[in-house]
């Protein structure tokens, strides 16, 4: 016992090691360069956007102070943690760096804690937690794109996969752990979950041809364990879905742009180009992923069954990535959410990474464990550099979009506005918008105001009544006081709040509340994660006890 202690301490170690490293590669001129958008201003409003997310669904003094809904339409479950560390450490800048870090190290963890479980073999496990986690694609989500709800699930998709492999083995009591896994990867980012759900269903069909599906009793047994999981991840992801389609439904929502999915896929050729290279604006999979791609040529055809399967899933996230899809049929379809097909890199990754922890583990299984020790210490090194080399390009490309340092970065965030998810109406107002011009009795004009998480506040004098457009996106949920008196409010044509107020002084205050389904709807969703989360834990500890008396005996 005291062997095995020891043992996961130097384990963690060693990942807390790799994420910091990571980690000062990142930042390691003390700044952050953004290449391809400013998707990293976006995600830190978003977490540093949470402290009020509870009781209101915006919080003003983000989002350009215009109460933007983002954080009704986009998950935020996952993203506490970041709040917290936001606000120990005082600084988005210094915040997110050890957010990352955590990513990191969680990714590692889980990594290697559900390959041991599955293959039984440290080794591989760990083969399987340096290649996936320092993985080239997962590395440019990092770098270049800025993917930080994205990378975040690569947390939970080793559990997913090990949950699913379970019930496909038949092992129908791990439906619980595959629900939890799909409920933590849509709370944190939807399109992962859907990109894993098609990919579930491809190795759903690829069991078939594996003896232990040819049974009408294991059908049967493995259709009434999946039911559960999905009504379970129905239940706990509904707090996410039904205060979005309830705005939805309320008014028209300028949704996320929509990408022609036909020019987005990634041209095969230029895929296998795109390899060879260390630039993470490739979108590529990397040499160490291609390395896996030859060695499933080489060796599917006489490994066992579940490498096989999968072999086979690796390639087909690949051709899933591609123009081989005739991914245009599906443009005007809800595919057309997925906005980059070459999303389906992500499972490539991950499936790729196993079936070369594999191999690099059957060449040493029979040679003395410091030569196991030196692959291990191989593959690291190897990995590392290639990461290290990355950065060095990407640090040298010219003209970032912007730079972020420790002292400018409250400026940047504050300042940032985006569109998506405005009301329709207010997308032509933008400029008034993020100006924060009101208009009063038909006059564009300016009026001093103040905001707090909760509340947007303007003292108005007139000697007459009049009719004001706020500056603040109108949603299902606003109330807005007057003298601390409630007033009808309404949509103006820049589809924001229009009030009117009485003749002298207006203490005017606006704010946000969750409509009783959006709040019905979080509550099941908290209860429905407590209780999943209860299940899984009590069949842990029942396993304990069972162990317990054995011993005894």
């Amino acid at each position: 016992m005291r062997s095995r202690i020891i043992k996961y301490l130097i384990i963690s170690m060693l990942f807390l090691l790799i994420s910091i490293y990571y980690t000062f590669l990142f930042a390691s001129h003390g700044t952050i360069r953004l290449l391809d958008s400013y998707d990293m201003l976006f995600h830190w409003n978003r977490i540093s956007s949470l402290d009020n997310i509870i009781t209101s669904p915006t919080n003003f003094n983000y989002w350009g102070q215009v109460g933007n809904f983002t954080n009704v339409f986009y998950p935020w479950l996952t993203m506490l943690p970041g709040f917290i560390i936001f606000k120990l450490v005082g600084s988005p800048f210094s915040g997110f760096l050890v957010f990352l870090t955590l990513i990191t190290f969680l990714t590692l963890l889980s990594s290697y804690y559900f390959m041991n479980k599955f293959v039984h073999n440290t080794l591989q496990a760990l083969l399987f937690a340096v290649i996936y986690t320092l993985s080239f694609f997962r590395l440019a989500s990092v770098l270049y794109r800025s993917g930080v709800a994205e990378y975040t699930c690569y947390i939970f998709i080793p559990m997913l996969f090990y949950a699913f492999a379970r019930l496909l083995q038949g092992k129908f009591a791990a439906w619980p752990l595959l629900a939890l896994a799909m409920s933590l990867i849509i709370l944190t980012h939807p399109l992962t979950g859907f990109c894993s759900i098609v990919m579930m269903l491809v190795l759903l069909f690829l069991i078939l041809f594996v003896h232990v599906a040819h049974h009408w009793r294991y059908w049967g047994e493995l259709l009434v364990a999946g039911l559960k999981a999905v009504l379970v991840v129905t239940i706990t992801c509904i707090g996410l879905f039904i205060p979005m389609l309830e705005q939805m439904r309320f008014q028209p929502i300028n949704r996320p742009v929509i990408m022609n999915l036909a020019q987005m896929a990634q041209d095969p050729l230029t895929l296998w180009q795109n390899t060879w290279t260390t630039d993470v604006r490739s979108y590529s999979i990397g040499i160490a992923a291609l390395i896996a791609v030859l060695l499933i040529a080489i060796f599917i055809w006489w490994d066992k069954p579940v490498y096989r399967l999968v072999g086979i899933a690796a390639i087909i996230a690949l051709i899933l990535s591609t123009k081989i899809i005739p991914w245009q049929y599906f443009q005007n379809t809800f595919m057309n959410y997925l906005q980059f097909p070459w999303r389906f890199l992500n499972l490539a990754t991950f499936f790729l990474a196993i079936y070369l922890s594999h191999i690099l583990t059957q060449i040493v299984k029979n040679v003395s464990p410091l030569w196991q020790l030196l692959v291990l210490v191989l593959t690291l090194a190897g990995f590392s550099i290639q990461a290290a080399i990355s950065v060095q390009q990407f640090n040298q490309q010219p003209h970032p979009k912007t730079i972020i340092t420790v002292q400018n970065v409250q400026t940047k965030v504050s300042k940032f506005t985006q569109t998506d998810y405005y009301p329709q109406k207010s997308l032509f107002f933008k400029k008034d918008l993020k100006h924060h011009y009101f208009v009063v009795d038909g006059q564009k004009t300016k009026l001093p105001f103040t905001t707090t998480d909760n509340s947007y506040m303007v003292k108005y004098y007139n000697k007459t009544t009049s009719v004001i457009d706020l500056p603040i996106l109108f949603y299902k949920g606003v109330q807005v006081q007057i003298n601390n008196v409630t007033v009808p409010t309404k949509s103006s044509y820049r589809g924001t709040v229009l009030i009117y107020t009485q003749a002298g002084e207006n203490n005017i205050v606006v704010t946000y509340h969750y409509p009783f389904i959006s709040r019905l709807a979080l509550i099941i969703s908290f209860a429905g994660l407590i209780i999943l989360i209860l299940l899984i834990l009590n069949h842990k500890w029942q396993i304990f006890v069972y162990l317990s008396k054995m011993y005894r005996q």
